[in-house]
């Protein structure tokens, strides 16, 4: 008979329920949390009856099968499959990849450590989805062109391809799997710079062509894949099937050549890359600052790209974890204190506490309190005595923390608090207010999404200045 542990985590963003079928095998469930059930205008009163499994581990078989669902309220998939057709990835012997040592996780303390522990082409967070992450759901896609199964099963026990029974399961050996990781990430590379190739080639010829200076050729590089990215984008020719095939088998034939031989041009090439990455974040942060995102999307954007977070120290740091609890035993386990993130100085190991909010979160209150002065909004004040709230468990609980997580190499010796909320204020008043406010808040540095993105675009022109 089946056994279920429900536990709540309300600042992860829902409920996880585990569910012992038989011994040495568990199903886990996802319950959505409050908000996403009101942004999907569904009742949260009725929450355990939208309850979607996420997980199937089977310790006596060593097995783990993912169920990959959308589990952001304001999208019209909400709890439905991520995918058209596959609706199960599952990762064989398990017990290699994840230790379970013939145990099955019982608690969600357990399930997180598991999924902490996928391969990085996955995503980790159940309260984001699970699955493959985006920019390797490219291999979903080629397994629904060339099939009709629903499930992926990646394996060292089976050759790539489907099953011969017909039980609607394509297999991908983990080294073909690997392989494919690997490749996609050499061909976004590559790609990218090549269209930042083509973007400084067209801007010099704009400002060439009112000069009377003669333009410019975007430079395609040696290499056939280059070439073929440079032309595309530039809108000389389209990528045709034979020619991506030649793309791909370019990249597997000539890269260990090329980092060997000329490896100051891979150098070139990363800065490059980095660059147009950059610009393609800044994008993506416009784009996301004119929408109405909920916290969790934008946690999980900076989890995506924690350098971001760094331009607001000024020092090196690298994270610790995201969602850390730093109330609780562990810094993977159930606490009542949950910060967004928890990073550290790289340097001298002080930690830091980041709490993440929204553009939209009210930073001044709309009526001024006397002619010109203007009060913090509730969100604000609430928010500050929040992360210092955190700030203050995890100082007391550092010491078992550090031993129960055997993480030593973190301290607490001045804890950094950084908030991360709303827009810059309108109005000269609003803003003198603002200024006069966190400036004076010594124990939390309060930063405003714009200002990271100028922050970004600053970084941008420096680039390009010292690239030039």
């Amino acid at each position: 008979m089946a056994r279920g542990i429900r536990q709540y985590d309300p600042d992860h963003g829902g409920v996880l329920e585990i569910e012992e079928i038989h011994p040495n095998f568990v199903e886990v469930y996802f319950v959505p949390p409050e908000r996403s059930l009101l942004g999907a205008g569904l009742d949260p009163k009725k929450a355990n009856s939208y309850r979607t499994k996420l997980l199937d581990i089977n310790g006596q078989h060593n097995f783990l099968t993912i169920h990959p669902i959308s589990t952001f309220g304001d999208r019209s998939d909400f709890l439905k499959p991520k995918y058209g057709q596959i609706k199960r990835i599952t990762l064989d012997d398990t017990d290699i990849i994840f230790g379970f040592d013939g145990a099955v996780p019982a608690t969600q303390e357990y399930v997180r450590d598991v999924l902490e522990n996928l391969p990085s082409a996955f995503t980790k967070d159940y309260a984001y989805g699970l699955g493959l992450a985006k920019p390797y759901r490219f291999i979903i896609d080629a397994v629904e062109e060339l099939s009709d199964c629903a499930e992926i099963v990646i394996t060292g026990k089976h050759a790539t391809g489907p099953d011969q029974n017909g039980d609607g399961i394509f297999y991908i050996s983990t080294q073909d799997f690997e392989q494919g990781r690997v490749e996609l990430n050499k061909i976004d590379r590559h790609a990218q710079s090549a269209v930042r190739a083509v973007k400084w080639t067209a801007a010099h010829n704009i400002l060439a062509e009112r000069l009377g200076v003669p333009k410019q050729d975007p430079k395609t590089g040696r290499h056939p894949y280059r070439k073929l990215f440079t032309a595309v984008a530039a809108g000389m020719q389209e990528l045709s099937e034979e020619d991506q095939n030649a793309v791909i088998g370019a990249l597997t034939s000539h890269a260990a050549d090329i980092a060997e031989d000329q490896p100051e041009k891979l150098a070139k090439l990363r800065g490059d890359i980095e660059l147009v990455t950059l610009e393609a974040l800044i994008t993506r942060y416009e784009g996301m600052l004119g929408e109405n995102l909920v916290e969790a999307r934008w946690q999980e954007f900076f989890n995506e790209n924690p350098f971001i977070l760094n331009m607001a120290f000024g020092y090196p740091v690298i994270k610790v974890r995201d969602q850390a609890s730093v109330g609780g035993r562990k810094l993977s386990g159930d606490g009542e204190k949950i910060t967004d993130f928890l990073v550290k100085n790289s340097l001298t190991n002080n930690t830091a506490i980041f709490e993440i909010k929204t553009p939209k979160t009210p930073i001044l209150n709309k009526t001024p309190f006397r002619d010109g002065v203007y009060t913090p909004a509730a969100d604000l004040s609430g928010s500050i005595n929040q992360v210092l709230d955190q700030k203050y468990q995890f100082q007391k609980q550092i010491a078992q923390i550090k031993d129960n997580t055997r993480l030593y190499d973190i301290e607490s010796y001045a804890v950094h608090c950084c908030l991360v909320i709303g827009k810059t204020p309108d109005g000269d008043d609003q803003k003198k207010s603002f200024e006069l406010f966190r400036r004076n808040s010594k124990d939390v540095e309060i930063v405003t999404f714009d200002e990271l993105l100028e922050k970004l675009k600053q970084l941008s022109a420096f680039l390009r200045a010292a690239e030039a």
